[in-house]
């Protein structure tokens, strides 16, 4: 077995297990966040152009600078959305995906034009330098500690959802804001808070990208690693202890269709199309749960 591909799958997991733990809270509110990849993108890109203008300073500093600054800006992002929910009651799902949608084009303006690295054949930020980046644990793949922190982090946030009264009252929330009310809940507070840390999970996500995956940010690195999450916690059902076997499940199977695809020259369309037809074939004992139930 190839350890290379064990190793990007491994990373790839991780990952999606950090923007996942985000996807869950969004799913528990009852509020679907769906800006994922441009809340991953502007971690990233956050990430990346701090980390060049820090370059002076500890890396232990440098680093929780840059991702302290990723995860608060990113968490920003949907926090205006559950603040345009209550003031002009629209749908954090359409305001998610519209403010995704507008930053996207902003960030490759930004990398294309003042951010832009030396690199001449790559639309990138300037490379982080080397006692930034985290070391791989797995040699020659990309896999790094951020595992193990995405693996905490899961386990976190399950004991926040599951064994907190903030979790049980966000549950509530999520499955009737009336029946919320009426308990004299926070609602506001409930709505902020779970899409703050739902951004804030996806800008985590884009910021262990460029300094364990990548050590850039580049132009479409984050493409298709949001939707991929979601999945993964749909797959979870909102559990964050499941997330941890989904997100494993899908960065294999993700890793291994672009394998496919490249051996067998298929265009690399065709794993898509491998991850949607195996995922749903996977989908169907869990429909099957449902009806028993």
């Amino acid at each position: 077995m190839n350890f290379y591909y064990i190793s990007c799958a491994l990373n790839l997991s991780s990952l999606y297990m950090l923007a996942g733990s985000g996807a869950c809270f969004s799913l528990k509110s009852g509020e679907l966040n769906i800006g994922g990849e441009g809340q991953i993108y502007a971690g990233g890109f956050l990430c990346a152009v701090c980390l060049n203008a820090l370059k002076n300073f500890h890396p232990i500093i440098a680093i929780s600078l840059a991702i302290f600054s990723s995860i608060i800006f990113s968490g920003l992002m949907v926090l205006l959305c559950a603040f345009l929910k209550k003031i002009k009651n629209v749908s954090i799902l359409l305001t998610s995906y519209i403010i995704s949608a507008a930053i996207i084009p902003l960030i490759d303006g930004l990398i294309a034009g003042h951010f832009r690295g030396e690199s001449a054949n790559l639309l990138s930020t300037q490379y982080i330098q080397q006692d930034f980046r985290f070391s791989s644990i797995l040699p020659p793949g990309p896999l790094n500690v951020s595992l193990f922190a995405a693996i905490a982090v899961c386990t976190v946030c399950g004991f926040i959802i599951f064994k907190t009264s903030y979790g049980k009252q966000l549950a509530i929330f999520g499955i009737s804001n009336e029946f919320a009310k009426f308990s004299n809940f926070d609602l506001t507070k409930l709505s902020f808070s779970s899409s703050f840390i739902s951004g804030a999970f996806h800008g985590l996500c884009g910021a262990i990208a460029v300094c364990g995956t990548y050590f850039t940010c580049h132009q479409g690195f984050y493409i298709s690693m949001g939707w991929n999450a979601l999945t993964c916690a749909l797959l979870a059902q909102g559990n964050p202890f499941f997330l941890l076997g989904t997100s494993v499940l899908m960065g294999f199977v993700t890793t291994y269709a672009d394998r496919f695809a490249l051996y067998h020259n298929f265009s690399f369309d065709m794993s898509s199309l491998l991850q949607a037809i195996f995922l749903l074939i996977i989908s169907f004992p869990i429909f099957n749960l449902e009806k028993k139930k």
